[in-house]
């Protein structure tokens, strides 16, 4: 059955506190129809996962049977630290109706 989940990833370290971060998915609507920002979310950090910022996903186009969303020069507010991290999570999910399958994140910063 579809759940909600939350994919976290390891910590990467980078060389300096970045100043912005980018966060690109791979995802499939495996049943119905997922809204970006509403049923599947993105988030960065770069204290570890202390804080979290959202970014707000844009549709991309395609990549075969996948969609892309992503977004971009996301400013780090509230926090300083190069451990960097993403977050994605999906909400809204259920057996039947709707399925969301995320298959690859990439994270950048500058």
């Amino acid at each position: 059955p579809a759940a909600d989940l939350t994919l976290q990833s390891n910590a990467t370290t980078a060389t300096a506190s970045p100043s912005t971060g980018d966060l690109v998915m791979l995802y499939t609507n495996f049943q119905g129809t997922a809204t970006l920002n509403t049923d599947i979310k993105g988030y960065i950090s770069r204290d570890n996962g202390s804080t979290w910022i959202q970014g707000t996903l844009v549709a991309e186009g395609d990549y075969g049977s996948q969609k892309i969303a992503a977004f971009h020069n996301k400013a780090f507010t509230g926090s300083t630290g190069t451990n960097m991290k993403y977050k994605i999570t999906t909400h809204n999910q259920s057996a039947g109706s709707k399925a969301t399958h995320v298959n690859a994140v990439s994270l950048g910063w500058a």
